[in-house]
């Protein structure tokens, strides 16, 4: 589909706004429709309601003419958790968003979702925007996360590696359409995870780890255990991390 700036009908009223308690019906309703092809549920109405309690500035809903057609879940986390290989029930808390950390320095983006009936609006680009905007007003770090391959499934026989097919989208020779968009918005690849969504059957369980760097506070030194494999906090045991191309210095 063709990107468009402008819904179909030109009456239609668009708004990105905070999520609410409200719209937890629809949220499900949208993930659940979202997901279906990739063998994977929805999320629950409690673990919606949860991510909204817990940290309410940082989940957005996209809506068309009061429809919700797009959801965006943030948390705050710390880096020497977040920079490190990990699962997505580790990192998420099982969907809920259990492991916010007020006092943290990075974002963590654990959700974007678009209706597929809207799909080619530039939903998405708006929903990734409002988290920078979300990441400078709060001065954090930058906007960390580990993002699907979606159509890794049909062509892992041609690429034999999920490294390999990430290598060849980030040198521009295949085209993905969720990768492709997110090095466009300027995230940096910083690893291949295994196994962070294991039912994830589109992407054969892998992730792709990337990071935003807030241009707008510096960074410091990285030092080498900030992005090397390790644990999570807590003793959270995590699967074995396949680095690719460079390690990422701030």
């Amino acid at each position: 589909m063709s990107k468009k700036s402008t819904l179909s009908n030109p009456k239609s009223q668009l708004h990105i706004r905070n999520a609410s308690l409200a719209d937890v019906p629809a949220i499900c309703d949208l993930t659940a429709r979202v997901y279906v092809e990739a063998g994977m549920k929805g999320y629950s109405s409690g673990a919606i309601t949860g991510q909204i309690n817990i940290f309410p500035e940082g989940q957005f809903v996209v809506t068309v003419d009061e429809k919700v057609v797009g959801y965006c879940a943030t948390f705050i986390t710390r880096g020497d958790i977040a920079l490190k290989p990990h699962s997505w029930v580790e990192i998420t808390g099982n969907g809920y968003a259990a492991r916010h950390d007020p006092g943290g320095d990075w974002l963590y983006g654990m959700e974007v979702c678009v209706d597929p009936e809207y799909r080619g609006y530039r939903l998405g680009q708006r929903l990734y925007n409002q988290r920078k905007k979300l990441c400078e007003e709060r001065k954090l770090k930058g906007i960390v996360f580990i993002g699907r391959l979606p159509t890794l499934a049909r062509r892992m026989k041609r690429f034999g590696s999920a490294e390999n097919y990430v290598r060849e989208v980030q040198e521009k020779r295949q085209r993905d359409p969720v990768l492709s968009f997110q090095l466009r918005n300027r995230f940096e690849i910083i690893g291949v995870i295994p196994d962070y969504i294991t039912n994830d059957q589109q992407s054969l369980g892998y992730g792709v780890h990337l990071v935003w760097r807030n241009p707008k506070v510096p960074q410091g030194t990285a030092t080498k255990s900030e992005y090397s494999g390790g644990r999570l906090a807590d003793s959270v045991r995590v699967g074995t991390v396949q680095y690719m191309l460079r390690r990422v210095h701030s």
